[in-house]
């Protein structure tokens, strides 16, 4: 076999996830969101609310980086924030009403995106093409 980067899986897979982050990000910015306020969008949606060092920990960031998401979605009226009743230090992070029906929206076109993404896929190929997503996923978190 010859020293041909395209005939690299890695490489392949790095393109498309490029690519599809791009796409994504674009769609993201149309909204006036970045991907990290999105990751807290979607974590409020299915947890409801959150200690903000929960959803830190959720998305793996530091501190000062969750600060200033926190900060920004407050001035965006997307979040609001409380003390905890039980330490007055930890806060408690849920969406408003705008946030709620932004990530909404957003899942929406995110879904949109995955459908015309997989138009050209017939059932049996999409699940076969998840099923080595995942092999290979688990293969570099073990």
């Amino acid at each position: 076999m010859g020293r041909n980067l395209e005939d690299r899986i890695g490489y392949q897979i790095g393109i498309v996830a490029h690519l599809m982050q791009n796409q994504f990000n674009q769609k993201l910015a149309e909204y006036g969101v970045t991907h990290a306020q999105f990751k807290v969008l979607y974590q409020l949606t299915e947890h409801s609310e959150l200690l903000q060092s929960a959803l830190q920990n959720r998305l793996y960031i530091k501190a000062s980086t969750m600060n200033g998401i926190i900060d920004s979605m407050l001035k965006n009226g997307l979040i609001n924030k409380k003390e905890s009743e039980q330490d007055r230090r930890s806060k408690i992070i849920s969406l408003t009403e705008k946030g709620r029906e932004l990530e909404e929206k957003l899942w929406n076109e995110m879904g949109q995106m995955d459908e015309k993404l997989m138009n050209n896929f017939s059932d049996e190929e999409k699940q076969l093409f998840f099923s080595f997503l995942r092999r290979v996923a688990f293969f570099y978190k073990n």
